[in-house]
């Protein structure tokens, strides 16, 4: 990222993939032929009308799934993360498919293995799974997902639950796409994650939502997580998987399996966060940057403060280079101040960002309007022109992107 934002060759805009672009246009039969009808399912048994932390259930099933297409996950977590919590699971009691019931249904939908990892998503206490046996006892230095698995009580009967290496590998995966997608600061106070762990150690139930709706603390926890999937690599690549390391891993139980096989196999690709989850991001400078644009946004937004804005707002793009907002921000000075290179560098930054993560850090506004205001302002800056301070109609007649056609 650094190396992008210096070199003053990169001065066209950010190539949108053709998949995200599929999104942005709501071209989902180039997603996947099976989408719209997945979609329409979904609003049929009522998952448009649920209730889910800055959404509706609906819509976040379909972002974490957005999320899984454009970070390159395999189909089997992909079309998992859109039923993910369809029988409900540890976390939430959204039921809108009752085991008991509609598994077949589910099945007929979208395949009896991922079915069977659907079930099994919804029946692993998953805070046990990545906190309480991995990210809470585990050094930075150390971190890895056991080889031979984990065994868990079964959330319904409290029977053991033995989780395969690989399958604990898919779920770590699409955690960190459901927490991207949901976490903001109403969570935080009512956890009380002042340091970003997401330990959900708090109890501050009565907190008002949506509270402020501040960017949250999980790019540490997050950023951690990916270590533990890129280990999952190293580990595989070196054998290490192979070696009778895994134990009785091998043995699938009938949780874990589908007609006496597998029900997910190999592992999920790495995630393109954090350097392709190289980089662990502490949890000081994360509250840092989050707190310094934070300031921005809420009391140095007139012109006369952006000086000291910029300031900050570089401070925080450099603590945390994953998000994307501060560079936005930040790009919009430039061009107030007709720096039209620096502009042009710091909104390419926060796009590529944006596509990369498939979801906004500032949740406030939607990921989609992020994309295109980050566009809006790389074409200006292509064509070094912005509206006079003195001409807010100008501000308002912006919107129109190039790359259209």
């Amino acid at each position: 990222l650094e190396l992008e934002l210096t070199n003053t060759a990169f001065m066209g805009e950010y190539q949108i993939s053709p998949l995200c672009r599929s999104f942005l246009r709501q071209d989902y039969d180039k997603v996947d032929p099976r989408l719209e009808g997945w979609l329409k399912v979904l609003s049929e048994v009522g998952a448009s009308e649920c209730w889910h932390k800055k959404s509706t259930f609906k819509a976040h099933l379909f972002e974490t799934y957005k999320i899984c297409r454009l970070w390159g996950l395999d189909d089997a977590i992909c079309d998992t993360m859109l039923f993910h919590s369809a029988y409900s699971n540890s976390y939430v009691n959204l039921a809108i498919f009752k085991a008991h019931r509609d598994r077949p249904r589910l099945a007929g939908l979208v395949g009896g293995r991922t079915e069977a990892l659907i079930s099994l998503f919804c029946t692993v206490p998953r805070h046990d799974v990545i906190y309480e046996s991995m990210l809470k006892v585990m050094p930075d230095d150390g971190l890895r997902i056991p080889p031979q698995g984990i065994t868990v009580p079964h959330i319904h009967t409290g029977q053991p639950l033995h989780v395969p290496h690989n399958v604990v590998a898919a779920f770590v995966a699409m955690t960190m796409c459901d927490f991207s997608e949901q976490w903001m600061s109403w969570q935080d106070a009512m956890f009380e994650n002042n340091d970003g762990k997401m330990y959900y150690a708090g109890q501050r139930a009565h907190v008002l939502w949506p509270a402020a709706m501040k960017p949250g603390l999980y790019h540490a926890a997050l950023s951690r997580m990916g270590r533990l999937l890129r280990r999952a690599h190293e580990d595989a690549a070196a054998g290490a998987l192979q070696r009778g390391e895994a134990g009785s891993a091998s043995v699938p139980s009938p949780d874990t399996s589908y007609e006496g096989g597998p029900c997910y196999k190999g592992l999920p690709a790495i995630p393109p966060v954090y350097d392709n989850c190289t980089v662990l991001v502490s949890e000081a400078s994360e509250r840092r940057c989050r707190d310094l644009y934070w300031e921005v946004v809420m009391a140095k937004t007139e012109p006369e403060q952006q000086d000291e804005a910029a300031t900050m707002l570089e401070a925080a793009a450099s603590l945390n280079p994953y998000v994307a907002e501060p560079h936005l921000l930040l790009a919009q000075i430039h061009m107030q101040r007709g720096q039209y290179d620096s502009a042009l560098q710091r909104a390419n930054a926060g796009l590529r960002l944006l596509c990369t993560w498939g979801t906004a850090w500032d949740k406030r506004m939607a990921w989609d309007a992020w994309v295109a205001w980050a566009r809006v302002i790389v074409s200006g800056a292509q064509n070094k022109k912005w509206p006079a301070p003195t001409a807010p109609m100008g501000m308002l007649n912006l919107g129109l992107v190039a790359g259209l056609e």
